[in-house]
């Protein structure tokens, strides 16, 4: 008989731990859990279907959300073909909640930055820096330059991110270690072999 336990146990003991799957988030409860200062208040602006797989996002003038999204990020899986996109969400009726979604932009790849300005938006788009420009009117971008290129791809986690304006007027935006970038620019080339900052002037 205490053989007969022994082998139970020790069988029971070998089995592995059933994982169990956790609950979906759910955004209430989360936003129940805040701790706000007296006088604001927190409220969920967008959530799926609206917001998918984003990267980046900010905010314009208008209050408009505007965000990078990528359904391959990390990495492109052989034979798949990148449809990224730039999306903008906006609240049309007051309420502090996105009802409207608006594809600006498609057929980006991994796109990890995304800042509005000068008439569109600046995106990391790869290698490149580009902007998109809607010069119609039809809330869709149909122009698009590449401002810089050459930056590093080595790892999709570290290439160039976290887009923001800077109070000189800069647009300023992340690089992660292990990457390599050698951007050619009017005034010569300018690398870099590890984690930094970029800054870029529009004007300049």
């Amino acid at each position: 008989m205490i053989a007969l336990l022994t082998a139970l146990f020790l069988q029971a003991a070998a089995q592995p731990p059933q994982a169990q799957e956790p609950p979906p988030p759910d955004p209430e409860i989360e936003r129940k859990s805040f701790k706000v200062h007296e006088g604001f208040e927190v409220n969920l602006f967008a959530a799926d279907p609206l917001v998918s797989k984003p990267t980046q996002m900010n905010f314009d003038k208008q209050g408009r959300l505007w965000i990078a999204t990528s359904s391959v990020y990390p990495q492109v899986v052989p034979g798949e073909i990148p449809n990224d996109k730039i999306v903008i969400l906006e609240d049309t009726d007051g309420d502090g909640k996105a009802d409207k979604s608006t594809v600006f932009a498609e057929g980006l790849f991994i796109p990890t930055g995304i800042e509005p300005g000068d008439g569109g938006c600046y995106v990391a788009n790869r290698t490149e820096l580009i902007h998109l420009k809607d010069t119609d009117g039809d809330g869709k971008a149909d122009q698009k330059r590449v401002i810089l290129s050459g930056f590093g791809t080595e790892d999709t986690h570290h290439i160039i991110h976290t887009f923001r304006w800077g109070p000189d007027g800069a647009l300023y935006f992340n690089h992660s270690i292990y990457i390599h970038s050698h951007i050619e620019t009017p005034r010569g080339t300018r690398r870099l072999g590890g984690a930094g900052i970029w800054r870029f002037r529009p004007a300049s």
